[in-house]
């Protein structure tokens, strides 16, 4: 026979699991729910445009700061990131970097339009200028 201080932790473990699902928190699992930028407006989603080659992916680490990231690429001296519109013309271009990273500073940041998708890619250049570009993928603003 259970006692009361069993049914109180039973209540309190309910009422935890109430709250924190009625709050929408992101626990981790996929939801259809779109994230919502400042003043409840969705933030749109990401096109899906397939496999990236260099395992590109862009992260928002918070509203206004788009960080890109990518894996080392096998006898690359440095990379170059460009922005691009969602009809693929390009909007700016990072200096050369040396690092697999690279968030867009805020005065060219600023110039992005809020709730946008855009197209990133970045191009590797080796040793005597040998370049490859990635194909396109895809972030959205906020």
């Amino acid at each position: 026979m259970a006692n009361r201080s069993d049914f109180q932790a039973v209540l309190l473990v309910g009422a935890l699991t109430l709250l924190v699902g009625g709050a929408g928190l992101y626990l981790g699992f996929n939801t259809n729910r779109a994230p919502r930028a400042k003043g409840g407006t969705a933030v749109p989603r990401v096109p899906d445009i397939g496999p990236i080659v260099y395992e590109m992916r862009s992260v928002r680490s918070d509203p206004d700061r788009v960080r890109f990231e990518w894996r080392d690429v096998d006898g690359a001296t440095r990379y170059r990131v460009t922005v691009l519109s969602a009809a693929d013309e390009s909007l700016f271009t990072s200096p050369e970097i040396t690092t697999t990273n690279w968030t867009i500073p805020s005065h060219l940041r600023s110039g992005l339009a809020p709730r946008t998708v855009y197209h990133w890619k970045v191009t590797v250049l080796g040793p005597g200028e040998t370049v490859k570009a990635s194909e396109p993928s895809a972030f959205a603003t906020q």
